[in-house]
Parts: structure tokens; C-alpha cells; sequence
């Protein structure tokens, strides 16, 4: 399981080892993402989150996401996990629809 006080900086070799979104998705493991505080737990596909934050590590989608009934983003957890035959049946997976994009603009006041 991954440290949970990961702060990003490691050396480049030992980061390198860290599993991607795409390692998980060629083992075909799922994204479970726990938040601490409300004991929610949301499980992906690896997919879905690498077109949203591309193909980072373990490590670093745990401050990625925030959760969406407390809104707290320090207290959630990512980790890998390989699902065998039998609980695939009535697990409960996320899928992505849409992406959207939101315009905001951002106003400035000035004297003339």
C-alpha cells in the first residue's frame, strides 16, 4: 500500500518503479479511491482517470481528487486493486461520460 505522506519529490529511479495508470490497466486492475475522513469508497477503471490526469503514478492521484461529500482533497487514498472472477459479479464501477469544460471569466478593475 502506498504511503499516504507522499509529498512528490523522489528520487527518479525510485519514482520510475511507482505503478502508472497504465501498468494497472495492462494488469487489468481497478482505481480504489477512499476518502479517510467519510469512509466513501469509489472504485475506477484506470482509463477513465488517464484521460483526465494522464499517466502519473499512484502516488500522485491521491491529491488529484477531492471528495464529494466532505470536499476534502488531504484525506483521500488511491491504490491499485486486482478484483478476481467472483467479485467482479454486482461490483459497483464509475465510468466516465463526459468531460466538460468550464469557461470562467476572470474580471479586473481599472481607473481610466
Amino acid at each position: 500500500m502506498p504511503s499516504v505522506e507522499y509529498k512528490g519529490f523522489a528520487h527518479p529511479a525510485r519514482e520510475a518503479q511507482i505503478p502508472r495508470l497504465t501498468d494497472a490497466h495492462m494488469l487489468g486492475q481497478y482505481v480504489k479511491i477512499t476518502c479517510r475522513w467519510c469512509k466513501i469508497t469509489r472504485t475506477y477503471r484506470p482509463l477513465d482517470i488517464l484521460k483526465l490526469v494522464g499517466d502519473v503514478h499512484v502516488l500522485k492521484l491521491q491529491h488529484r481528487f477531492r471528495c464529494e461529500k466532505c470536499k476534502r482533497k488531504d484525506y483521500m487514498e488511491v491504490e491499485f486493486k486486482s478484483v478476481m472472477g467472483s467479485e467482479i459479479v454486482g461490483m459497483q464501477i464509475r465510468e466516465l461520460v463526459e468531460i466538460r469544460m468550464v469557461k470562467k471569466p476572470i474580471w479586473r478593475d481599472r481607473k481610466l
